[in-house]
């Protein structure tokens, strides 16, 4: 049977394996499509090394995600939208039983993270300085399970004052909106939850004590524990996060949590703040300043044992791909996800010796890792080619490796995806790596139509084993079509040179390295019709899909999608300004000339192919004043051109978007495609 569009809400896509410390229990979050309400919903599971089968371990209709043992085994903790519709952390013990919220935010929770002795939870909100007072000094609702009909009430008086609210937004930080909504004063602040009287909680339902270890006014991330439990390592933003990425990263002490030292400053999107299982080191991702645009994820740690300022080491300087995922195998050793050469797996790093080497190797994209607490075993989220999303483990080494689900294994028996083939190619002395998606029954003794897919970033490494575009790949291969796609320069997985070459230039070089490989992919692939070409790609990827047919005739059909085409509009308005101002290497006001003859806008007069233009009104990102700019342009100048306007969702319409969007989305582009490749055929 041939993949479509509507398949999407028969799909099952699996997120955050996680171990128990012995390394003997692994729990994993399944999310599945919701038809009739129209959303997501996510269970976990649980698989034993003593059981064939895998138990279902959380249910309902909500979303449940992100578990995590904690390090006593004896909880399970994770986050969860089973109240309120709100995502908090809930708790439940190991061996079942009923799942209780220890977080009450206002606004949910971001992520947490467990203290060594199991007695404490660090989280981080979104919160407005109004929200902060409820927090510290809380307003227990009537419990949504015991007292129903008082939190009804209470949720009507929720709502109603809610709809009385004055309700102009007072603007006042640059970096003001994120996602899909408006921070409305909030800014990302830290929280210790003490869970030490957990079993007394159970029987009195009585809130947990929440310690604020932020300053309201700046943005800190999720940070790590101290050995000993009494401090939190973490990184706050000096200032306006639009208009610096400097932040400092701060020791504070639970206790008393105005005792906080500044161990020193960094730069960019700091995250993933882990401790050595000796307690000498803490770990975290952040880029190099002098590199602070195109720079690889880089891994820095700080030893603890040299003083309390200034001892970061980048141990990954010398690496030359992104390191991604960081985790602690041992007091020595830390492993890592990195996307290299077509394919993302599990490497190693000496912390010592700074040598990388591989643990977990294939010609397939690893998405999220987790290593038991005992170093013994390895488990891990795979998408190939083949099929969306499974959940692996092995040994800590690689070695005995078992593929523990097969969640798609019933709609795969009568959907065959496409066959995907590497090419490469040369230019400029680089080599470089395409693919195509070659549809399932194709003969090959025909000339077959071709649509080319280009990846946003610009520094995003695609192969074919992307989990996120495995379904729209295939719904448009099994209607036919070629699939062609590559990592031009600018991508990520080739090293920095490679990465930076696009540093003051999204156009011409990038798009001269797409437009080879189409050629090659002709010259190799004789039943590949050059004359039926479509293009389409979102994000940096609409960028270019409109660069190319402002710039050259090649494509009978183009959809452009959430893209940047003009850049003034898109660097004022973009939820992340300093960093484009870096991609242009100086203020915006100051380089208007240079910025506009980059802009696809600039060349509209130019454009003959049918455009699509596809964008969400909540898109912050990349904001849909983006694509108004462009369709005005095309219907000023009296091109062919149509615009499509998503409410509610935002810049991940075509990865999280509801799941009517991404399956019309899906529709229109493929619509579009036959539309106009027909009519020149």
């Amino acid at each position: 049977m041939a993949i479509n569009s509507e398949d999407f809400v028969k799909l099952k896509f699996l997120d955050s394996p996680t171990l128990s410390p012995d390394g003997r229990k692994l729990v994993f979050a399944m999310k599945k499509v919701n038809q009739k309400k129209n959303q997501y919903k996510s269970s976990l599971y649980l698989k034993t090394s003593e059981e064939k089968e895998i138990r279902r371990f959380s249910h309902g209709t909500h979303i449940d995600t992100a578990p995590q043992f904690s390090p006593s085994g004896e909880y399970l903790a994770f986050l969860s939208s089973r109240e309120e519709k709100v995502i908090q952390v809930f708790v439940m013990s190991v061996d079942g039983g009923e799942a209780i919220r220890v977080t009450t935010f206002p606004r949910g929770v971001m992520g947490f993270a467990w203290s060594h002795d199991s007695k404490l939870i660090h989280v981080i909100a979104r919160v407005n300085e109004e929200e902060l007072e409820l927090i510290l000094n809380p307003k227990e609702p009537p419990s949504f399970v015991l007292e129903s009909i008082k939190f009804k009430e209470y949720q009507t008086k929720k709502k109603q004052r809610h709809a009385l609210r004055i309700d102009p937004r007072v603007i006042k930080s640059g970096y003001y909106r994120e996602g899909t909504a408006y921070l409305d004063g909030r800014f990302i602040q830290p929280f210790v939850v003490d869970i030490s009287e957990f079993d007394r909680y159970l029987e009195q339902k009585k809130p947990m004590k929440a310690i604020h270890l932020g300053e309201h006014g700046y943005h800190f991330s999720l940070g790590t524990f101290h050995l000993d439990d009494t401090e939190v390592y973490l990184s706050k933003f000096k200032g306006d996060p639009s208009v610096s990425l400097e932040q400092e990263i701060l020791k504070i002490k639970i206790s008393d949590p105005t005792d906080r030292i500044v161990l020193g400053t960094v730069f960019g999107f700091i995250e993933n703040f882990q401790l050595s299982p000796n307690g000498k080191y803490f770990s975290f991702h952040a880029i190099r300043e002098e590199k602070i645009v195109y720079d690889d994820s880089q891994i820095f740690l700080f030893d603890l044992e040299k003083g309390e300022s200034g001892n970061f080491i980048c141990i990954t300087e010398d690496y030359n791909r992104s390191a991604i995922q960081s985790r602690w195998l041992d007091k020595n050793n830390l492993l890592f996800l990195s996307p290299s050469d077509g394919k993302i797996n599990i490497h190693k790093i000496d912390i010592i010796t700074k040598k990388v080497s591989s643990v977990v190797e294939g010609d397939r994209n690893i998405n999220f890792f987790a290593i038991s607490q005992n170093g013994t075993r390895l488990t891990y989220e795979v998408s190939h080619a083949s099929f969306p999303s499974d959940i692996f483990w092995s040994n800590v080494d690689g070695s005995e490796e078992e593929r523990v689900t097969e969640v798609n294994k019933q709609y795969l028996e009568t959907h065959e995806p496409a066959e995907a083939e590497v090419f490469i190619y040369e230019k400029d002395g680089i080599n470089f790596q395409g693919w195509v998606l070659i549809p399932t029954g194709c003969n090959r003794q025909d000339k077959i139509p071709v649509v080319l897919e280009i990846h946003g970033g610009p520094a995003v490494m695609w192969t074919p084993h992307e989990k996120t575009m495995w379904h729209e790949w295939n719904t448009l291969a099994s209607k036919g079509y070629a699939v062609v796609f590559c990592n031009p320069r600018g991508s990520n997985g080739y090293g920095i040179e490679f990465r930076s070459a696009v540093f003051k230039n999204w156009g011409d070089l990038a798009a001269n390295d797409i437009l080879e490989a189409l050629d090659c992919a002709f010259i190799k692939y004789s039943f590949l019709d050059p004359d039926r070409v479509a293009v389409t790609g979102g994000s940096y990827g609409g960028y270019m899909t409109s660069w190319l047919v402002t710039n050259t005739n090649r494509f009978k059909a183009a959809i452009t999608q959430r893209g940047v085409y003009e850049f003034v509009a898109f660097g004022t308005t973009t939820d992340i300004p300093i960093w484009f101002e870096k991609q242009y290497e100086g203020e915006i006001i100051e380089r208007l000339d240079d910025i506009w003859k980059d802009s696809p806008a600039a060349h509209i007069k130019n454009l003959q192919t049918p455009l699509l233009i596809i964008h969400s009104e909540n898109d912050f990102r990349v904001p849909i004043v983006n694509a108004e700019q462009l369709f005005w342009l095309g219907k000023r100048y009296g091109k062919i051109i149509e615009f499509v306007r998503y409410p509610r969702d935002g810049h991940e319409l075509s990865r999280s978007g509801e799941p009517r969007h991404i399956i019309d989305r899906i529709n229109r582009i493929s619509n579009w495609i036959e539309k106009y490749i027909k009519s020149n055929s």
